[in-house]
C-alpha cells in the first residue's frame, strides 16, 4: 500500500512539473533522464530524410546526426549532470552553470548580459560563484535573456532581479507560459520561483548594452516564445558572430506533429537570419548534441595561432541546423504524417 501511495505521489509531482517547467524539470524530479523514446519503425520518407541528414552531416557533423536521427540516442538534459567548470570561451563570452544546462555571460562596455539562469536552487551555490571565479561581478548583470520559459532556464532569474536589479526578458508568449491565465494548483512548495514579468523581447527589436547588440529571433516549437540570440564574440583582434538557439527540442517523441512542423519552420526561419548575419560560432544552452565537451577540451589545449574550436564557419553552421531539421522531419515521417 505504501509503494502504491508513493508511486501516486511521484506521478502527481511529475504531472505538475510538466505543466510548469517542461520535461527536463520533470525528469529531474524523477531522478534523472527520462526513458528512451519508444521505437517507431522507419519508412521510405523517414529513411530519405535520414539519408539527406547523413549526407549534409558529412564527416564533421556526426554529433547532431547521431543524437537526433537515431531515436534511441535522444534524451532530455540531465539535472544531475556535473556542474560546468566555469570557462572563458571568447574574450567577451563566458560559460558557467550546469554542464547540460549552460548559462552564458556576454561582457560589454556597460555591464553583462546573461543568457539563461540555470536552476533556481543552484544560483547561489553554482552560478554566482562561477561568475565570480571568472572575474565577473554579478552586480553588473544588466540583462538576463531567457532562451525559453521553462524552470531550468528562468530558475535563477528572480534572484538576479531581487539582488541586482537585473532586467529579465523573454517573448510575450513565454511570459504567458510562465504566468498562465489559469495556473495549475501548486502541489510542490519547493517549486521554482518565477521572475517578475518584465522585459518583453520581440524579433526585430535588438537588445543593446554598451558596445554589444544582441539580435533576437523567435523560434516557436519547444515553447511558443522560444528565442535564439545572435551576437558578436571576440577572439583577439578578430570578431565572429555567435548563434545560440535557445529552444532546442531534445526529445522529439514528446512533441505533437504540428509542434514538430512548427519547429522545422522555425529552424528554416532562423537559418535565413543566421545566414544574413553570417553566424559562424555555435553555442548551445543544452550542450549535449553539439560536441561541446570535446570543443571545451580543445579550447583548454589551444595554443597561440591555432583555430578556435567554437568557430565552425558560416557554411558548416548552416549545415549543422539543416542536419537537425532533416532528423526532425524523419520523426514526422515515421508517424506517417508529412
Amino acid at each position: 500500500m505504501l509503494k502504491v501511495r508513493n508511486c501516486v505521489l511521484l506521478c502527481m509531482m511529475i504531472a505538475v512539473a510538466f505543466s510548469v517547467g517542461g520535461y527536463a524539470e520533470a525528469a529531474a524530479q524523477a531522478g534523472g533522464r527520462g526513458a528512451a523514446p519508444p521505437a517507431r519503425p522507419d519508412n521510405a520518407p523517414s529513411l530519405a530524410h535520414i539519408e539527406a541528414a547523413k549526407k549534409i552531416a558529412g564527416a564533421d557533423l556526426m554529433a547532431p546526426f547521431n543524437f537526433f536521427c537515431i531515436p534511441a540516442n535522444t534524451s532530455a538534459n540531465n539535472a544531475n549532470a556535473p556542474e560546468l567548470e566555469p570557462v572563458k570561451i571568447f574574450d567577451n563570452l563566458y560559460a558557467a552553470g550546469n554542464s547540460e544546462t549552460i548559462v552564458y555571460a556576454i561582457t560589454t562596455s556597460d555591464g553583462i548580459i546573461l543568457i539563461d539562469s540555470c536552476y533556481g536552487d543552484r544560483v547561489e551555490t553554482v552560478l554566482v560563484p562561477g561568475l565570480k571565479k571568472l572575474g565577473l561581478d554579478p552586480a553588473k548583470v544588466k540583462y538576463l535573456l531567457l532562451g525559453h520559459g521553462h524552470g531550468d532556464h528562468f530558475g535563477g532569474a528572480a534572484y538576479f532581479q531581487e539582488h541586482y536589479g537585473t532586467r529579465v526578458g523573454t517573448a510575450v508568449e513565454d511570459w504567458d507560459l510562465i504566468y498562465p491565465a489559469n495556473p495549475p494548483q501548486q502541489a510542490n512548495p519547493n517549486a521554482v520561483k518565477p521572475p517578475k514579468r518584465d522585459l518583453v523581447i520581440a524579433e526585430g527589436q535588438p537588445i543593446k548594452l554598451g558596445d554589444v547588440t544582441v539580435t533576437p529571433v523567435l523560434i516557436p516549437g519547444h515553447t511558443p516564445g522560444s528565442m535564439a540570440y545572435i551576437f558578436p564574440v571576440k577572439d583577439g583582434r578578430t570578431t565572429h558572430t555567435a548563434g545560440l538557439f535557445g529552444g532546442t527540442i531534445l526529445t522529439l517523441d514528446r512533441i505533437t506533429t504540428p509542434g514538430l512542423k512548427q519547429y522545422v519552420g522555425s529552424i528554416s526561419h532562423y537559418l535565413d537570419v543566421a545566414k544574413r548575419l553570417k553566424v559562424d560560432v555555435e553555442v548551445q544552452n543544452h550542450a549535449i548534441f553539439d560536441d561541446t565537451p570535446n570543443r571545451l577540451a580543445q579550447l583548454r589545449a589551444r595554443k597561440s595561432g591555432q583555430p578556435h574550436p567554437f568557430v565552425m564557419g558560416a557554411e558548416k553552421y548552416a549545415r549543422f541546423w539543416q542536419v537537425v531539421s532533416e532528423c526532425v522531419q524523419a520523426e514526422i515521417a515515421r508517424r506517417g504524417d508529412q
